[in-house]
């Protein structure tokens, strides 16, 4: 599962990297920026059955999954959200509304 500390420490990097004054909105926009570039990427690969980047690429799907997940565990963070349990309770609910 989710490491406990995980959006703290992603949180905190990012910090150190110079984005201590971000805002909600701010990380919003870069969480919508990077799903078009996770989106453009999947689209390469999958649909126009372009050869895959190298994962060592920056715009590779690793990479580009990888930017999504830290807005938005930072974006959690910000909102005092805790994404394991929120996303283990939504497991829990979309079971009950989807199995069958």
């Amino acid at each position: 599962m989710i490491d406990k500390n995980l959006q703290k420490t992603i949180y905190d990097a990012r910090k150190s990297w110079g984005f201590a004054d971000e805002d909600h909105m701010l990380l919003v926009c870069g969480l919508t920026t990077e799903l078009g570039e996770l989106a453009t990427a999947i689209r390469a690969q999958y649909v126009y059955h372009k050869p895959a980047v190298p994962e060592e690429d920056k715009s590779s799907l690793k990479h580009e999954m990888a930017d999504v997940a830290i807005y938005l565990y930072a974006l959690a963070e910000k909102c005092g959200v805790d994404l394991e349990s929120a996303v283990l309770s939504k497991i829990a609910i979309n079971d009950k509304r989807f199995k069958k």
